[in-house]
């Protein structure tokens, strides 16, 4: 079976713990976009697992784990995460053809994202990056194998001098043409052995069970989101076929929180800047696994939910955190924007511009205070949480097949056979 994992909301979805739940049993797990902005995080045994590159299934020892030709790769985070994968026991393949995210596009990142006030970027370096991906140059991971390629990759078309040019522009101290080929062939002993063909892989592994790992969200993939407050990537199902090659699934998963919350700027018309975000932020956790920032809390939005399911390819969702929402008397449920005195479509596509100008419409649902973190079954929920959770699927239109009542990786009800 071909499973596919989205994020449903703007990232921090909790698809982490979805997919180390699932690939107990999957022979491959695979990543196809993002790069180092990604944080996965896994609880395991009160061991807090935080990936950024790799798959989440290098967890699991006897996964094979590939990323793909769209992932782009911060070679210091892969060396951290490859130390990982060996610890567990798990193989790792990385496409050769996929990016190398150079100091050069991490400076050029910073310089950008201070000059122009910000849109809220990690500063990873990955819209620099992928900027070079779609002009066709760059260094990719098969260029590791020898210097000279490294050199040649850097050199072609003025490519080093056009970026110095941006940094000297910027007044950023520049590295020499010398120190990049020698920060790239550092880490090539260890990566190289790891080099591989992922679509072929893929080709091979048609009967294999084959989970598929989205970074980031579909409110936040590079066409469909409120753009420019977006990532660089493809998050949707689209996304997977883009990078991969590969077209058909059994299973599109779009994971979303029992509520919403977004990291950097952008709009979002359910933000609670008051006590009850608080409350989400303090009792949630939410604090950014990649740059650590406080993440904005909200309301869940069905409306945007319902959106994402529908550009993002989504055949069910898997809902997270629903134990944050324990304590709350009364839980507001976004079901409805106004705009200018009139309601939105149904069929709109959320630009920024119908974001920004957004007034959210709630519904009201009665909360519960028991705790439900050792909830095993929808039936032992209390019964105002199992209204809630039937509340969204309705409303979205697809069906509910898991929920996360806690971090731990056994803290989940399952309605659906993994």
């Amino acid at each position: 079976m071909w499973k596919v994992i989205l994020g449903a909301q703007w990232g921090d979805e909790g698809k982490g713990r979805v997919v180390d739940n699932l690939s107990r049993d999957v022979r491959f797990v695979v990543r196809f976009n993002g790069g180092g902005n990604a944080g996965h995080t896994i609880w395991d045994n009160d061991t807090k697992y935080v990936l950024h590159i790799l798959p989440s299934g290098i967890v699991r020892p006897q996964t094979v784990n590939l990323c793909g030709p769209g992932v782009v790769h911060d070679l210091e985070v892969v060396h951290e995460e490859l130390a990982l994968a060996r610890a567990c026991g798990s193989t790792v393949i990385l496409d050769r053809s996929a990016p190398v995210v150079l100091p050069l596009h991490k400076l050029i990142d910073e310089a950008r994202e201070k000059a122009r006030g910000g849109i809220g970027t990690t500063k990873c370096g990955i819209g620099p990056c992928y900027e070079d991906l779609a002009s066709r140059r760059g260094v990719k991971l098969g260029h590791l194998t020898r210097r000279e390629k490294v050199h040649e990759a850097l050199t072609r078309g003025g490519y080093y001098e056009e970026k110095a040019a941006i940094l000297s522009h910027f007044g950023v101290p520049v590295p020499s043409l010398d120190e990049v080929i020698d920060w790239c062939m550092s880490f090539s002993d260890e990566l190289v052995p790891h080099l591989g063909d992922t679509r072929a892989a893929l080709a091979l592994a048609d009967s294999s069970d084959v989970l598929f790992e989205g970074a980031q969200g579909v409110l936040l993939d590079l066409i469909h989101g409120s753009h420019p407050f977006v990532t660089s990537s493809y998050c949707t199902l689209g996304g997977v076929s883009a990078s991969l090659g590969v077209y058909d699934f059994d299973r599109v998963i779009g994971v979303t929180k029992a509520y919403i919350t977004r990291v950097g700027e952008g709009p979002f018309p359910t933000e609670q800047e008051n006590g009850e975000g608080d409350f989400l932020r303090t009792q949630g956790h939410e604090y950014g696994a990649t740059t650590g920032r406080p993440r904005r809390c909200g309301w869940l939005d069905l409306v945007a939910l319902r959106y994402a399911a529908r550009v993002g390819g989504l055949s069910e969702l898997m809902l997270t955190k629903l134990d944050v929402l324990s304590g709350i008397d009364e839980i507001k449920v976004c079901t409805g924007y106004r705009l200018s005195g009139e309601a939105l479509g149904k069929h709109e596509t959320l630009t920024r511009y119908v974001l920004e100008r957004a007034e959210p419409l709630y519904e009201t649902l009665l909360g519960w205070r028991e705790d439900i973190s050792d909830c095993r079954s929808l039936e032992t929920l209390p019964r105002n949480a199992q209204v809630y959770v039937q509340f969204i699927s309705e409303w979205v239109g697809l069906p509910i097949t898991a929920i996360g009542v806690g971090p731990e990786r056994q803290q989940m009800i399952w309605r659906k056979s993994r």
